[in-house]
């Protein structure tokens, strides 16, 4: 499961809050006014029962299932909507943003006809419907209900250790790829006796107007990485070049050079808590040591000499019945490393980049087949749409998450109701569409939040024979 992080704030780097501001293009994120000035609905409040739908009898139960969780005192939503008196001033807001889908957050189509995601917060057409029918008839209050009750805020819950960044001050880095960016990473001794499995994750960002995203990093010191060094002695030299600062700059996952295991740990603003499906985990071995990657973004000029102090969450357990892994492909951010990385045209309304994945490396895992339990969507700020369609052999692509209204606020790992089935055969196509209207010269891929990623993060469960 995956859930908005509804206690915290969700502003990240240079984006702008999804509850009541504009992006950089000029789209309003969040809460959108249906036609209501203000969105007010002025209407008496009478308590005695009425014709059509009320906020009682038909809206608060929606607004508690799906929208309280945020949008209550001490929330992260902007005003609340567990009483008639603030539901009414924001009814015509409310309904706009329902309609629209922007609200409640769940970037992914739910409907059926790209995959069945867990625990849904998407709105069905009829709570759409009854939302815009209760404003259309003047936003009525019915009779008050005293047994509604909002869902408990979401926590990590279990066996959870806690592994915290150095307290730090970013630095722009510069450069076409990182013009406001610093990415940095810390080495983190998890000390376990045994091997132990990883089965949910949570991040609580220290600055959240400058944390773009967060990785966790599982590494073997003695595994020899680049230049037949032992990675311990890659993550010195590195640590070692920049001895007044805390950690090394790794705009390749743990650092040049370093040859990491695994990637258990994706976290973006608005994520919230996310839980491994039941019965699978992410091993984390004994010797390994954890990496925290941070990507800072410091474009607003307010953030200069801030500092950040960011805490990952880990919840472990002792067995699990299947091994899970964490892929992150992104052709996109690849080309860098080709003769000529690819890019995206100036001045269109919808850029297209796609890329076919492979799953011919199961064998490498120990398997011929796997099943898909979750992807993970991220693009930057010019991102609109991405889909992820499975191919099977030479058979038509089917649907397998598809997002029609990119929010960089809100990245949430979404995990199947039932898991894809893979084989050696199978291959992932990954189509990410982009706004460059307001792009003079081409967008390049990068790790800056001012370039762009088309990346569908996945977790794999391979069928390893006993």
């Amino acid at each position: 499961m995956s859930v908005p992080a509804c206690g915290e704030p969700a502003t990240p780097g240079d984006e702008t809050s999804a509850s009541t501001t504009a992006n950089t293009d000029g789209e309003t994120g969040g809460m959108a006014d249906s036609g209501t000035v203000g969105g007010t609905v002025d209407v008496p409040t009478t308590g005695e029962p009425v014709d059509g739908p009320t906020f009682w009898q038909d809206v608060a139960p929606i607004f508690f299932a799906q929208c309280v969780t945020c949008h209550r005192e001490g929330g992260i939503g902007p005003f609340v909507l567990d009483n008639y008196a603030d539901a009414r001033t924001w009814a015509g807001a409310a309904a706009g943003s329902v309609a629209a889908r922007t609200m409640p957050p769940w970037l992914v189509t739910d409907d059926g006809s790209c995959g069945d995601f867990k625990d849904s917060r998407a709105l069905s057409d009829g709570e759409i419907a009854t939302i815009q029918a209760w404003v259309d008839a003047g936003a009525q209050e019915g009779v008050p209900q005293g047994d509604l009750e909002a869902p408990a805020a979401d926590v990590l819950a279990g066996d959870v250790v806690d592994y915290k960044t150095p307290l730090f001050s970013p630095e722009i880095q510069g450069g076409d790829l990182a013009e406001y960016d610093e990415y940095r990473c810390f080495l983190i001794d998890p000390k376990l006796d045994v091997d132990r499995f990883l089965t949910g994750y949570a991040v609580t960002p220290g600055t959240p107007a400058m944390i773009h995203h967060v990785l966790a990093i599982t590494v073997d010191p003695d595994e020899v990485g680049m230049g037949n060094k032992k990675n311990s002695e890659i993550m010195k030299a590195l640590d070692d070049e920049t001895p007044d600062r805390d950690g090394w700059p790794c705009f390749g996952f743990a650092g040049d050079g370093v040859a990491a295991s695994g990637v258990p740990v994706s976290w973006a603003p608005g994520q919230g808590v996310s839980e491994l499906p039941e019965g699978v985990g992410f091993r984390v071995k004994k010797d390994d040591v954890l990496v925290l990657q941070v990507h800072y973004n410091l474009v607003d000029p307010e953030l200069a000499g801030a500092t950040d102090e960011t805490t990952v969450h880990i919840r472990y357990a002792d067995a699990v019945e299947r091994e899970g892994y964490f892929d992150l492909p992104d052709d996109f951010l690849s080309s860098l490393f080709s003769g000529t990385p690819a890019e995206l045209p100036p001045g269109e309304a919808a850029a297209l980049y796609s890329f076919d994945y492979e799953l011919n490396y199961l064998p490498l895992l120990g398997a011929q087949t796997a099943d898909l339990y979750g992807v993970f969507p991220h693009m930057h700020q010019r991102g609109r749409k991405l889909k992820v369609e499975l191919i099977e052999g030479g058979g038509a692509p089917q649907c397998a998450a598809d997002v029609q209204r990119w929010d960089f606020n809100w990245q949430l790992y979404y995990f199947y109701e039932q898991p894809l089935a893979l084989t050696t055969k199978s291959k992932l196509r990954i189509t990410c569409e982009y706004d460059t209207q307001s792009a003079n010269e081409p967008v390049l891929p990068g790790w800056g939040t001012q370039n762009e990623m088309c990346l569908a993060g996945l977790f794999i469960v391979p069928n390893v024979a006993p």
